[in-house]
């Protein structure tokens, strides 16, 4: 199962904020076989953006690095923009995630934020880690 995590999720474990222990749940799926984790070149760059004003350039880039070999990242183009823009979603953001989880063909995306995302018009299941939690895998 492919899973497309939000950049909160990945945030929360970086910066150990609450409900980070999800965070750490999912990458332990990942090392045991059950999902691979995949997210956006823009949650990247957010993350090394708002990571780097907590801890530092060094220790910023040395983590990016690590987390970059750990996640699928994933691509994204003027055509997502353009999904995005006439997306359903009222988060333009959310929208363009949604758009990178569906065209790098992942069958869950992860978040803390879910109600800003389209409710039952979603291309791509989006999650609650506890909702994804409870899932059959």
């Amino acid at each position: 199962m492919r899973v497309f995590l939000d950049t909160n999720i990945i945030l929360d474990l970086l910066l150990e904020r609450d409900g980070f222990e999800d965070s750490i749940d999912l990458f332990s799926r990942q090392d045991e076989g059950k999902i691979q984790l995949s997210t956006s070149v823009l949650s990247m760059v957010n993350i090394a953006y708002v990571y780097r004003k907590t801890v530092g350039h060094a220790l910023a880039v040395s983590n990016i690095k690590y987390l970059s070999a750990l996640v699928e990242v994933l691509p994204m183009d003027g055509m997502m923009i353009q999904d995005a823009i006439y997306s359903k979603g009222k988060d333009f953001e959310d929208n363009l995630q949604l758009s990178c989880a569906e065209k790098g063909q992942c069958d869950a995306l992860v978040t803390r934020n879910k109600k800003d995302f389209p409710a039952g018009k979603s291309p791509v299941p989006v999650y609650t880690p506890a909702e994804f939690f409870s899932l059959p895998l």
